[in-house]
């Protein structure tokens, strides 16, 4: 006899039509209903998300007390146990463990429960990434239901999920996850017979926005149902299923493609997050050195959370991929710019503690002190801005800097443009080639002297040539025509920007899209005299030229949206920057950045711990903080700073920047997408910046360098003030290895301990060596293998969990 197991859930959105009081409200009355129930009938209501629990255990605390009852009982299921269903494509992987993490943390502390298994009913698609991370972190199956089946064939709705690194948990597309008010034993029913399988799920309650069953919907199970001679139904939970079924066929892919337009849609949120990311993990690293090292007293466990508690919510699967209402972006923005400023407060505090232990400034001294995020030794270029002693008002001298090392010598730098715009010798913005140490404070000397006005004129060629780096700006058309290194060209007319006719779907649900994300390409023109923001600018421009870099900026416009691409082509390194500015003022647009790359292999981009191969076929793809040309030897990598949309076709990468479209609207039947009787407001409309690095590296590299990036060294002029406590002792970090990177470094919860998240982003086994103070562990990894290393008692240890 076939064995379903009945699912009932009230799948409910803390934001997405309305805004999260509402959802508030929602969970509230659900919750209440579901206990209510579970005094007149035998079943088990399953629910998960910290984020719904919170709002109980504050707004209605003697409706949490009974819900933990029912937990003990049996009656109310803890499902997936995340701190909410995030968007499962943009994360980073480290976020996906908090996000396992904290939900633990806050079920086991008030439930005493840990779910096995990971639900994630309706975000839009889910990376192959995921499978390694929820193995690691105790679970062993995982519940879905997007992508839909004419989206993405499996070889069996019930299988087995394998990971990039060989990892494998059960999986199952669940189908629908609601089902209508009063209707549900006609719908499980058909649901049922419909299974394939001897033993499968159906979910049911109704949601959105929560509902979860009625009295009608579990009498009728009761009467209709429970009583059935030709199945059996079984009130159950995710657990009690998979431990029921031995699926043999195998999927070792990402769960993909549906609704790519959410890997562009609202990119600010999106750019916002990406910045987050880097800022929390990077202040948790010079918290850490700081604590560990004696600088800093106390390591600050609280902010840290509140600000991971920010990201967190600011990934549910209806803000970061840009397809809630207009108040849903600006809660999503609000979670994040607190969680910025948290993480500034702690990075600020940590720096100040470490730099109390430099030696104070000398006479005529401005330091720059520089801390290094990367437990290895990094040399790059590094902007920090500082302001003279005293404003220079003559029209006869000027200031002249000289930059020196720790050891006295005669440092590489460039005097660029500062933020400010008053036209007086008194605030200062240099770059320096950095020379920087592991997980530490490197300090520059600055002097200033004042020597008569020196003629200054910028250079005049579009074109930068040492013999081993070529560049070349084309001044008729704003594009990279040439990116040479060593004679090998890597891009031909590059950075061009490009239109596709879109519609308002904020998730791009048409079939066609699935295909691609925008038709009918026209590229923008190279403004022949700029007006509005540009107004006075000449079409292409040299902006600053040095020993560092030379700086050129083009200005683009097309229809009502202009735009403006600003190159710096590094001098020392084979790096470019490219920032882009666009102000978009059209709707039912795609405006992308084209990069035709002069090279073969398996178009790649990175994932959460790891990386995927990227469709070539004009489909839309979504990648992290880099998009590569995997081959031999150095090939081109893309970094950017939060942009995850892109497509690949005719041997150009189109990376996906802003889409005109609307907020949370898509396709019913044969009905507008949008009022045409009214006005209805357009999502990133206005200026939106994107920042890319273009370089070579070879594959090992691509992960260090995109890291390095994105995860800036910070720079202040900081005048050291002494300090008399105790003396700071060492925390000396090494990790060896190019293959190898270091994702994470923080305390570990309750326990005077370090953790370092490590990983291998290739698909080649690895060996490296961590070392910190005297102590060291050889290591050997995987292909895309993740590790966790322990430093505890002055030891080193690996765990084999990432939950720590």
């Amino acid at each position: 006899m076939k064995e379903i197991h009945l699912i009932c859930n009230a799948h409910i959105d803390p934001i997405w039509q309305w805004d999260w009081p509402e959802g508030a409200s929602a969970t509230l009355s659900t919750f209440y209903s579901a206990v209510k129930l579970s005094d007149k009938f035998d079943y088990i209501f399953c629910h998960n998300e910290v984020t719904v629990y919170k709002y109980v255990e504050e707004y209605a605390p003697e409706l949490f007390a009974k819900i933990q009852e029912l937990v003990k009982a049996g009656k109310w299921h803890i499902m997936g146990g995340w701190y909410l269903q995030p968007d499962c494509n943009l994360p980073a992987g480290e976020s996906f463990v908090r996000q396992i993490r904290e939900g633990q943390r806050y079920f086991k502390e008030k439930f005493g429960v840990c779910p096995t298994t990971a639900i994630n009913f309706d975000p839009f698609g889910h990376t192959v990434g995921l499978v390694q991370i929820i193995k690691k972190c105790g679970q062993d199956s995982y519940m879905f239901m997007r992508p839909y089946v004419s989206e993405c064939v499996l070889p069996s709705e019930q299988f087995i999920w394998r990971g990039l690194d060989g990892s494998e948990i059960k999986a199952t597309r669940t189908g629908p996850y609601s089902s209508p008010l009063g209707q549900s034993a006609e719908i499980i029913k058909g649901r049922a017979e419909q299974q394939p399988f001897d033993i499968g799920a159906v979910l049911w309650g109704v949601g959105n926005h929560g509902g979860g069953p009625s009295a009608k919907d579990l009498g009728d199970i009761e009467r209709e149902l429970m009583t059935s001679d030709e199945i059996k139904y079984i009130h159950s939970t995710p657990e009690e299923f998979f431990s029921k079924i031995a699926p043999t066929e195998v999927y070792d892919g990402s769960l993909h493609i549906s609704m790519p337009g959410c890997y562009t849609s609202m990119h600010s949120v999106k750019k916002r997050h990406a910045m987050l990311e880097n800022e929390l993990y990077l202040a948790e690293k010079m918290a850490t050195a700081a604590y560990m090292s004696g600088a800093l007293e106390k390591y600050p466990e609280d902010e840290l959370r509140i600000a991971t508690h920010d990201l967190l919510n600011a990934e549910f699967h209806d803000i970061l991929p840009g397809t809630s209402i207009q108040c849903g972006e600006e809660a999503g923005i609000r979670f994040l710019d607190h969680g910025l400023l948290e993480a500034e407060k702690v990075k600020i505090r940590a720096f100040f503690a470490l730099s109390a232990t430099q030696r104070p400034a000398d006479e005529g001294e401005y330091p720059i002190v520089i801390f290094n995020p990367h437990p290895y030794r990094v040399n790059q270029n590094v902007e920090c801005e500082f302001m003279l002693a005293a404003q220079n008002w003559s029209d006869d001298t000027e200031s002249f800097i000289t930059v020196l090392d720790e050891n006295g010598n005669r440092a590489d730098f460039q005097v660029i443009k500062e933020e400010s715009n008053l036209n007086l010798d008194w605030r200062k913005r240099i770059i320096i080639n950095a020379d920087l140490k592991p997980l530490d404070l490197t300090r520059y000397s600055v002097y200033i002297e004042y020597k008569p006005k020196e003629q200054k004129q910028k250079g005049e060629s579009l074109v930068f040539d040492n013999g081993h780096k070529r560049v070349e700006i084309d001044g008729s058309t704003g594009l990279l025509k040439t990116y040479r290194i060593d004679g090998v060209d890597y891009v031909k007319n590059g950075f061009e920007l490009v239109s596709f006719d879109d519609n308002e779907d904020p998730w791009a649900m048409d079939a066609d899209q699935l295909r691609r994300v925008g038709v009918n390409e026209r590229p923008f023109t190279l403004s022949a005299d700029p007006t509005g923001v540009f107004k006075g600018m000449k079409s292409v421009q040299i902006t600053e030229d040095g020993d560092i870099y030379l700086g050129i900026e083009a200005f683009f416009e097309q229809d009502s949206t202009r735009a403006r691409i600003a190159y710096k082509i590094y001098k020392n390194n084979d790096d470019i920057d490219v920032d882009v500015n666009v102000y978009m003022g059209d709707v039912n647009r795609i405006v992308k950045l084209k990069l035709p790359l002069l090279a073969s292999g398996e178009l790649i981009g990175q994932t959460a711990f790891g990386t995927q191969r990227l469709f070539t076929d004009a489909r839309e793809n979504v990648a992290h903080r880099f998009i590569a040309i995997k081959g031999e030897g150095k090939c081109p990598v893309l970094m950017n700073k939060g942009v995850y949309g892109s497509h690949y076709e005719n041997e150009a990468l189109y990376m996906s920047l802003v889409r005109g479209v609307a907020y949370c609207a898509h396709p019913i039947a044969s009905r507008p997408l949008v009022p045409s009787d009214k006005f209805t407001k357009k999502i990133d409309q206005g200026e939106n910046s994107f920042s890319f690095r273009l370089s070579v590296a070879d594959c090992t590299e691509f992960e260090g360098k995109a890291r390095e990036y994105v995860e800036n060294p910070y720079a202040l002029n900081v005048f050291p003030v002494p300090t008399e406590k105790k003396s700071v002792g060492r925390f000396a970090v090494r990790l060896e290895s190019d293959a190898v990177s270091c994702v994470a470094i923080k305390k570990a919860d309750g326990r005077e301990a370090v953790i370092f998240r490590l990983i291998n982003n290739t698909d080649r086994e690895a060996n490296t060596k961590i070392l910190v103070n005297e102590a060291s562990l050889p290591l050997f990894f995987g292909a895309f293998e993740v590790k966790t290393v322990v430093y505890e008692s002055g030891e080193l240890s690996e765990s084999y969990e990432l939950i720590i």
